[in-house]
């Protein structure tokens, strides 16, 4: 979804027709007394806010009132709203419910609102105003595993799991799914940790596989990350219900060994490369730059630059 700006609200006023007092005194047909939205007698007001693109967030989290509401009249106002909005130029409705007022759906999509994603305790619809077939993004498609290939110059040992839930025990790198908001590195480090016990610090980027439909991503894209990490303890305490085996093994056994994953036995050969000819030629480092958005930052991934490039203003 596109970012909002905060602190801008549109405020829609909407006029009863017909005589019609739609949150006042609105009864159910089937059920007899309706719902009543005292606190907007006079005048049915729908906050909404605006973001950078054009469109309007509708939050109905925020609307304590809603508690009091029914669908029939929530779809009435939200189908007055629609053509106000539409004349004010706005191009998409945002409209997110809170699990607890799933009740709004249903009316919502009878107005021509469809699924844009859901959350553990709410769900996203849209609706497009614009001119054409939608422009909207789509939801997040993809899944980002991260694995830690755990190396230590000094004895050329790496750390290797079996997972225990798979038909085939084969050798592979410690690691697992990124958390919401976290950096692939933190990634590799946390889960390394929560496999094995071992602590470890993040080095460098070597690999990312890509597989679409894959069907331990629910059949979305997945996004599959090995890290260099370094060793700060050795002992390991494996986690029994993730891993039927857990140890330190040579890397020149791990690039020999047939019993290892085709990604695994790839980034062991790498591994080895760099270990004989430098880490410089496989790493990819990391730097934090400013985004585009005031206050934010992102992580960058690739070959370490000269620093002469770094710094050099024109090109001669």
């Amino acid at each position: 979804m596109p970012p909002l700006l905060s602190g801008r609200f549109w405020y829609a006023v909407f006029l009863r027709t017909r005589g019609e007092r739609l949150l006042a005194g609105h009864r159910r047909a089937s059920d007899g007394p309706g719902c009543r939205w005292d606190a907007l007698a006079g005048a049915d007001v729908l906050r909404a806010e605006l973001d950078r693109f054009g469109g309007v967030s509708v939050p109905l989290e925020r609307f304590g009132a809603l508690d009091r509401l029914d669908a029939a009249s929530f779809q009435k106002v939200l189908q007055a709203a629609i053509p106000q909005w539409r004349s004010e130029g706005r191009i998409a409705v945002w409209l997110h419910i809170p699990i607890l007022q799933s009740r709004f759906i249903a009316p919502a999509a009878s107005l021509g609102f469809c699924f844009h994603h859901a959350e553990s305790d709410s769900s996203t619809l849209t609706l497009w105003l614009g001119e054409g077939p939608s422009r909207l993004p789509g939801y997040a498609t993809h899944q980002v595993g991260v694995a830690g290939a755990v190396f230590d110059e000094n004895t050329r040992k790496i750390l290797v799991v079996q997972d225990r839930n798979k038909l085939k025990n084969m050798w592979k790198f410690p690691g697992g799914l990124s958390e919401p908001g976290e950096d692939i590195g933190d990634t590799a480090v946390r889960e390394v940790f929560e496999e094995t016990g071992v602590k470890s610090e993040f080095r460098s980027l070597l690999s990312i596989r890509q597989q679409h439909t894959n069907p331990g991503a629910f059949g979305k894209s997945d996004m599959y990350i090995i890290c260099r990490l370094k060793p700060y303890s050795f002992t390991i305490n494996f986690c029994q219900h993730e891993c039927l085996r857990c140890e330190w093994m040579d890397l020149h056994d791990l690039v020999k060994t047939e019993n290892a994953t085709p990604i695994t036995s790839r980034v062991a050969r790498l591994l080895l490369y760099g270990y004989r000819e430098g880490f410089d030629k496989i790493d990819f480092t990391v730097e934090e730059l400013p985004a585009v958005y005031t206050g934010l930052f992102y992580k960058l991934y690739h070959k370490k630059l000269p620093d002469n490039y770094r710094t050099m203003i024109g090109m001669d």
